[in-house]
């Protein structure tokens, strides 16, 4: 067997269309049967990819607001950062982030807050649901709400 006899007979599937490769001519490990079926299938596969991204991140940013939300519906409008992080609040996943002069304010979806280098203040939300300030109607307004210590936050949670 000499250099090129070994393949002229042989063929092989495209990854994309299925197609059957014949392997006369050309590289004999070709995947795509023409370059629009290999374009096609590597577009594909980077939007599998980037879905998955995408996926991830919006899973991130739920949990993050699902733990401010709780934080905010028990009266807890500020926590040390340690603390909010135990909780499994990822600080590098937010929607917003604005420099307000010296403050910094952030947001995950509706909820705001304000960070300083040891914890996050003034936890709010901006869409607030039939009692303001609750989000649910619990008939407690923002005021009469008492601030829990956050070494009491995880019992409540």
């Amino acid at each position: 067997m000499g250099y090129g006899t070994s393949h002229e007979s042989s063929y092989g599937y495209c990854l994309e269309c299925g197609d059957i490769i014949e392997y006369g001519h050309g590289r004999p490990d070709r995947k795509f049967c023409s370059a629009g079926c290999k374009n096609r299938w590597h577009n594909r596969q980077r939007a599998r990819s980037w879905k998955a991204y995408q996926h991830k991140v919006l899973k991130v940013l739920e949990d993050n607001h699902d733990i401010l939300e709780r934080l905010r519906r028990i009266g807890i409008s500020s926590i040390d950062r340690i603390s909010l992080g135990q909780l499994g609040f990822d600080f590098n996943y937010v929607t917003s982030y604005h420099k307000i002069g010296q403050r910094s304010v952030y947001s995950v979806f509706d909820i705001t807050y304000e960070a300083t280098p040891s914890r996050i203040l003034h936890i709010t939300s901006r869409w607030c649901g039939p009692e303001e300030g609750t989000g649910e109607g619990e008939g407690v307004s923002s005021k009469k709400r008492a601030k829990q210590p956050s070494s009491a936050v995880s019992a409540d949670l």
